[in-house]
């Protein structure tokens, strides 16, 4: 089960074993999502779309025919996030720069590109991009199923999380949401009495966390803040399960299990060594009851 922990001892790379041990020390959600292997250009998901309906009939009467199961199929595809930095070899050889810091930067870089996607990656507004989970409970929903709560511009309540819960049909593995609506939770707690009995040492995370029913609270600044036409500052709040065979999981493909980076050497048009640095990465949801959210939450 490769998560990028996994990841960064199968990468034989010094920098980008370090860069991203420093992202999975410093992100939550980066440090538990899991990431699945594709074989191929994309991951055929097969999601249950309707399910035959039973009846009782007389002890002589005539046996009907089951409609059958219907499933409902589409792909996520893998996308490239890649660039390349031209290093002047006179910072280098001259002005004794380390030209690691620079390096450091890129990785830094793209995987804060996928990130941002994880949340809001939307691949019809840009082809290029992978679907996030806004796009992934959108596809849930456009099936038929309720996969999100209205908050209609009000503010956090237990209430609202308890409904969000009962839509995960599937359990919860963590709730993650903007550090503003982290902010309006604590507050809840301390009106509740206090915030240390919501406060638990779990795996993964080797610090006390909030919780709620025992459930992790993750902060995620990628989350969109918006403004209504009132002046709401609004928000979402998600609810995941994170399983590489039936959750949310990211994906990735390629001989390289995660973030690569090569030398491309000198640079022909200036005195500078070229760097190439890429990951071919997705995202998917492949069980539309493994994500729900509260929409339009108000913070401020």
């Amino acid at each position: 089960m490769p998560i990028l922990q996994e990841l960064k001892k199968l990468t034989q790379d010094d920098i980008v074993q370090g860069v991203v041990e420093t992202i999975i020390d410093t992100d939550d959600l980066f440090k538990i999502l899991p990431f699945r292997k594709v074989n191929g250009a994309a991951l055929q998901v097969t999601w249950e779309d309707t399910i035959p309906s039973a009846t009782f009939i007389a002890p002589d009467g005539t046996i009907p025919q089951s409609t059958g199961t219907t499933f409902a199929q589409f792909s996520d595809g893998i996308k490239v996030i890649a660039q390349d930095i031209d290093i002047p070899n006179y910072a280098t050889a001259v002005m004794g720069a380390d030209a690691k810091v620079m390096l450091y930067g890129e990785v830094k870089a793209i995987a804060r590109a996928y990130k941002q996607n994880v949340i809001t990656g939307d691949e019809t507004a840009n082809p290029n991009v992978f679907n996030g989970i806004d796009k992934q409970i959108a596809r849930a929903e456009g099936a038929g199923l309720q996969r999100t709560i209205d908050a209609a511009a009000g503010t956090l309540t237990f209430k609202l999380l308890d409904e969000l819960l009962k839509l995960m049909k599937m359990g919860v593995d963590v709730i993650f949401m903007h550090s503003q609506a982290y902010i309006a939770y604590k507050e809840l707690l301390r009106q509740a009495g206090g915030t240390d009995s919501a406060m638990l040492q779990l795996p993964n995370f080797g610090r006390p966390v909030l919780t709620f029913e025992g459930i992790p609270i993750i902060r995620n600044d990628y989350i969109p803040l918006t403004t209504d036409a009132n002046g709401n500052v609004l928000t979402t709040i998600y609810a995941g399960v994170l399983s590489e065979s039936e959750g949310i999981t990211g994906l990735y493909a390629g001989d390289n299990a995660g973030i690569s980076y090569q030398s491309l050497g000198q640079a022909q048009d200036k005195d500078a060594t070229r760097y190439r640095f890429k990951w071919y990465c997705g995202f998917t949801v492949l069980n539309p009851y493994a994500a729900g959210a509260i929409k339009n939450v108000k913070v401020a």
